[in-house]
C-alpha cells in the first residue's frame, strides 16, 4: 500500500503491486482474475466518497465508495446511471518537469509550449533547479522545475497528453527505469484528487523522498496561495497537513539543503546555467544617451562606448547593461527608430569585439521592439525599468526571445513617476512587493517562467529620499513579502541599482551624479547585507572592492 504521507485521503480498493485487492468486511478472500482485471480503483476522500467526473470531483455524503471504470462513473447510488467524463469545469494541477539529456532548457521550452498549445493553461513556476542523478546516479545531471496550471483534461487523458509531449520530445518509453531522459513529465497533484489505478498515482507516490520535487512543489506554496485557490491542489490533505513542508523541512532541511546535496537553483544566462549564490554579481552601466543624469553624452559614440566597456570588464563587471533611452526623472520618451539608432552601433562594434566572448549583456529599455532586435543582435538579458507596464508587447516578446527578464518596480513613467502621487506609501516595502507580485503573474500568465526573472524593487524609481532608505534598510522585508505572493521569484536573483541616485546626493549634500561614488559604495555594501545578488553601478571599480568585502563579511561561510 502506497504510504508516502500519513495524512493523505485513504483510498480504499486500491490495486496493489501484487494485483492483490484489500476487500470490504464480509467479502471473498479471494478474486477471479478477471474480477481483478475489471475491477475499478475506488477513491474514500475524508469520510465521503469523492465521485470522479472527468476534471470535476463531487462529494457524496450517503455512500462511502465512488468508482471509476473505463472512463464511466458508478456508485451506489447512481443506480447505472452513467456520468460524462468531460469535466465540468478547470481543475488545477501540479506538473513536474525534469530532463537531463539533449538540450535540457530548449526541452523545458518546448514542453512549457506544447502543455499550452494542448489547452493546459500554465498559471505558475517554480524555480529551476539543477540536481545530481538519483537511484542511478552513473549519469548526466538534471535539470527539474514544476508548474501549476489548470486544464479540463480528467486524470488520464492528461497522463495520455503529458506521454505525447515526452514521445515528441524524444523520449523512448520503457526505457532504462530512472534512466537518462530528454524529457519527464509526472502529474504530482490533479486538484484534491487521491487517485491509484494501474497507470497512474496522485499525488505522485515518490514526492516526499525527492529533494529535487518537494523544492519545486514547495516554491509553488505560500500563504497566500494556500488562501487564494480554496478548492483546488493546496486543499489536498497532504498539504493542508503540512505534510509536504514537513518532508522538505525534517527530511532534506528545507531551504538549508539548496547549495547542498546535489541541488541549486539556476537560471539560464546565454548558454550557460548561472547559479548566482556564491558571490555578489556586477552589472556595469553603458549610457548610450546624452541626457542620462550621471554620464549623458560621455558615450554616445561606438569608439568610446567599447573603450568604456573594455574599462568596465577589466574592473570586474560580469554585465554590460546598454541603455539608449534615459530614465532619468522627466526624461524624453524616444520613439523605437530613435533608440534603435543610438543602440545599433555598440551593438555591432560589440558583435565584432574580440576579448569580450564571456561578457553578458544586457539591454535597459521598455520598448518591446527594442528587446527584440537587440537580443537579434547578441543581447542575453532584457531589463525593463516599468515591469512592462509601458509596453503591453513586452512580456509576450520576451517570452517569445526566452531569455532573462529583469522585471523593476516602478509607477508611471520617467516623466511622472516623480508626482506626488507615485511616491505615496504607506509601507514601502509590503506595496512595492505587491506591485511586483501583479507584474510577475502577468508576466508569467504571457509564458515567461519564475526562473527566467530577476526582481528589482526599483531605488530611486517613484520613491523619495524616505522610501528609498526605508527599501535599503529592509530589503530582507521586501523579500520576505514578495515570498508570500511569490516564492519562486522571490527565491531568484535580486538586483539592485542605486548608483548615483539622487537620494544618495541628498544625503550626502552632493549635487553631481559622478561625485557620489563613495555615496554609492556604502549603498552597495548595504544591498550585499540585504541580500542583492546583482548590483548595477556607473563606477564598477567602486563597486567590485565593496562587494568583495561585503561579500567577505556576509557571504562567506
Amino acid at each position: 500500500m502506497w504510504k508516502t504521507f500519513p495524512g493523505l485521503a485513504r483510498a480504499v480498493y486500491r490495486r496493489q503491486r501484487t494485483g492483490a485487492l484489500p476487500l470490504p468486511p464480509g467479502s471473498s478472500s479471494r478474486l477471479s482474475s478477471a474480477t481483478m482485471a475489471s475491477r475499478p480503483c475506488q477513491i474514500l476522500h475524508e469520510g465521503q466518497a469523492r465521485r470522479y467526473s472527468g476534471g470535476a470531483a463531487q462529494n457524496h455524503s450517503n455512500q462511502s465508495v465512488a468508482s471509476l471504470d473505463n472512463g464511466h462513473i458508478s456508485d451506489e447510488s447512481s443506480q447505472g446511471n452513467e456520468v460524462s467524463i468531460t469535466p465540468q469545469a478547470e481543475v488545477e494541477v501540479v506538473i513536474a518537469i525534469g530532463g537531463n539529456v539533449d538540450d535540457r532548457v530548449g526541452n523545458f521550452n518546448r514542453a512549457l509550449e506544447m502543455l499550452r498549445t494542448a489547452g493546459i493553461r500554465i498559471t505558475g513556476h517554480s524555480s529551476l533547479y539543477e540536481s545530481a542523478a538519483a537511484y542511478v546516479t552513473d549519469q548526466p545531471p538534471f535539470l527539474n522545475s514544476a508548474v501549476k496550471a489548470s486544464t479540463r483534461l480528467d486524470p488520464e487523458a492528461l497522463l495520455k497528453q503529458l506521454k505525447a509531449i515526452e514521445s515528441d520530445l524524444g523520449r523512448i518509453q520503457g526505457g532504462v527505469r530512472y534512466g537518462p531522459r530528454p524529457i519527464d513529465l509526472d502529474i504530482l497533484y490533479y486538484g484534491d484528487l487521491t487517485l491509484e489505478t494501474d497507470s497512474l498515482q496522485i499525488p505522485h507516490p515518490r514526492i516526499a523522498e525527492r529533494p529535487f520535487v518537494l523544492a519545486p512543489l514547495v516554491d509553488l506554496l505560500s500563504p497566500q496561495t494556500l488562501e487564494v485557490n480554496v478548492g483546488e491542489w493546496t486543499k489536498h490533505p497532504s498539504i493542508v497537513s503540512g505534510e509536504v513542508q514537513k518532508a522538505w523541512n525534517d527530511r532534506f532541511g528545507g531551504e538549508t539543503c539548496v547549495g547542498k546535496e546535489g541541488l541549486k537553483r539556476v537560471l539560464p544566462l546565454g548558454k550557460s546555467l548561472w547559479d548566482w549564490s556564491g558571490r555578489t554579481y556586477i552589472m556595469g552601466i553603458l549610457n548610450i544617451t546624452p541626457d542620462s543624469f550621471s554620464d549623458g553624452g560621455s558615450y554616445l559614440g561606438a569608439n568610446s562606448a567599447m573603450e568604456q566597456v573594455r574599462k568596465m570588464v577589466s574592473d570586474g563587471a560580469d554585465f554590460i547593461d546598454l541603455g539608449a533611452q534615459s530614465t532619468r526623472p522627466g526624461a524624453k520618451r524616444l520613439t523605437t527608430e530613435e533608440e534603435l539608432d543610438r543602440l545599433r552601433p555598440v551593438l555591432d562594434a560589440l558583435a565584432e569585439a574580440r576579448g569580450l566572448e564571456g561578457v553578458c549583456l544586457s539591454v535597459d529599455t521598455f520598448d518591446a521592439r527594442v528587446a527584440e532586435e537587440a537580443v537579434s543582435r547578441g543581447v542575453h538579458v532584457v531589463n525593463d525599468v516599468s515591469g512592462g507596464t509601458l509596453d503591453s508587447d513586452m512580456w509576450s516578446t520576451v517570452a517569445k526571445l526566452g531569455v532573462p527578464y529583469i522585471i523593476m518596480h516602478m509607477r508611471g513613467s520617467p516623466q511622472t513617476m516623480q508626482n506626488k502621487s507615485n511616491t505615496q506609501y504607506s509601507n514601502v516595502c509590503s506595496e512595492v512587493a505587491v506591485e511586483v507580485a501583479a507584474r510577475l503573474r502577468s508576466a508569467e500568465l504571457a509564458g515567461i517562467p519564475s526562473w527566467r526573472m530577476i526582481t528589482d524593487p526599483g531605488i530611486g524609481f517613484a520613491k523619495g529620499l524616505k522610501q528609498n532608505v526605508e527599501l535599503m534598510r529592509h530589503l530582507p522585508t521586501f523579500r520576505e513579502e514578495l515570498s508570500r505572493r511569490n516564492k519562486a521569484a522571490s527565491n531568484g536573483p535580486m538586483l539592485l541599482g542605486p548608483s548615483r541616485k539622487g537620494f544618495l546626493g541628498k544625503l550626502c549634500g552632493l549635487a553631481e551624479g559622478k561625485d557620489r561614488d563613495f555615496a554609492s559604495a556604502a549603498a552597495f555594501a548595504i544591498g550585499v547585507a540585504g541580500g542583492a545578488n546583482i548590483i548595477r553601478a556607473h563606477n564598477v571599480r567602486a563597486a567590485y572592492d565593496a562587494v568583495k568585502v561585503a561579500d567577505a563579511v556576509y557571504k562567506t561561510r
